[in-house]
């Protein structure tokens, strides 16, 4: 579009404005195109790549044999897949490492177990035998740590068509005849004759509370893996029969307890003196020895009068220097009195 005079817009707007730039577009030829050979005339300037190594006589034996050895490593590759299969169908055929079969009870004896079926490469077992209430752990104890006669358990393991596996238990019989309260024996696991371990188990109030019993048992395979149920029976004592036998432990412990305490009391006992006569002197207590139930002199004698009668004496008896007369016959039996006193001590001459 023009103005009346004919002149565009810009060319009226410079001429109205001199100051400003005028814009111009020219076309400029390029430069002349260069040919491929001149682009790539570079790769003649570059020195040829070295030529490959010779081959190595190994290298020509692999070569030569290229096509064996890849056989052979699919070969093998074969052979471990091989090997693999049959490992899992060998093991998918492998009977469970246990068999937990739960718990079951004889109730005449109070007895509760528990029983597991292991594969360890052939048949075993672990069993546990408890006690079925607290208020039998006494006679328990007593039984399983001195049994009154050989015992054994009878077990017998069954699938849906009844008994498939039997084993006997003998508990190896060790009596005791005085059992020693204060020094029990160490409870150590022990072997049967047939290769079964017994374990006992003790509570923290030292009675046994527990019978551990492992060991094999002859059960194939094939009646092992269709294991479903168990039993057992055992000639262990009625719960009133445990109850007598602990209560004649009880007796017996309480006879050996105190045989023992004699037998500390007469070794504290020191022996009588020898004297060839009687003897009558005045004498000085000057100190006493309550745990030996003893008293010295001033001129050296003991005399033993015992604990209980040192301490059951009139309390003049206690306070030293003390003033006595005593006599002794031959046997060293002898009488002790104090000015004043109404009683006499006897006493024995041991020194």
């Amino acid at each position: 579009m023009s103005d009346p005079n004919g002149q565009s817009p810009v060319e009226s707007a410079a001429q109205e404005e001199p100051h400003l730039p005028q814009s111009r577009y020219e076309v400029v030829p390029g430069a002349e195109r260069n040919t491929a050979s001149e682009l790539y005339a570079f790769r003649a300037e570059i020195p040829p790549p070295p030529p490959p190594p010779p081959i190595t006589p190994a290298q020509a034996a692999f070569e030569k044999n290229r096509a064996l050895l890849t056989a052979l490593a699919i070969g093998g590759v074969i052979v471990l897949a091989m090997v693999l299969v049959a490992w899992l169908v060998l093991r998918s055929g492998e009977p469970p490492a246990y068999i937990d079969l739960g718990t079951g009870n004889i109730a005449a004896a109070g007895l509760e177990g528990r029983f597991v079926a292991r594969w360890l490469g052939a048949a075993a077992y672990e069993l546990h035998i408890d006690p079925t209430s607290p208020q039998q752990l006494a006679g328990f104890s007593a039984v399983a740590g001195n049994p009154p006669y050989p015992l054994s358990i009878d077990l017998q393991l069954k699938d849906s068509s009844g008994v498939v596996c039997r084993r006997q238990i003998l508990i190896p019989y060790n009596p005791q005849s005085l059992p020693d309260p204060d020094h029990p024996d160490d409870l150590q696991p022990e072997k049967s004759l047939d290769g079964d371990t017994i374990q006992n188990v003790v509570s923290a109030d030292g009675r046994i509370s527990e019978i551990v019993v492992d060991g094999p048992i002859n059960c194939p395979a094939k009646l092992y893996k269709r294991l479903e149920s168990w039993d057992f029976s055992s000639n262990f004592p009625a719960v009133a029969d445990q109850d007598a036998w602990r209560r004649r432990e009880q007796s017996l412990v309480s006879g050996v307890r105190r045989r023992a305490a004699e037998s500390r009391a007469r070794a504290l006992i020191p022996h009588s003196a020898e004297l060839v006569a009687p003897v009558e002197a005045d004498d000085v207590i000057v100190s006493d020895n309550p745990s030996r139930g003893t008293v010295q002199t001033g001129s050296g004698r003991v005399f033993y009068i015992g604990r209980d009668a040192l301490l059951a004496a009139e309390p003049g008896w206690q306070i030293f220097p003390l003033n006595i007369h005593f006599r002794c016959n031959v046997k060293a039996t002898c009488v002790l009195t104090r000015p004043g006193a109404s009683t006499v001590l006897q006493a024995r001459l041991v020194n």
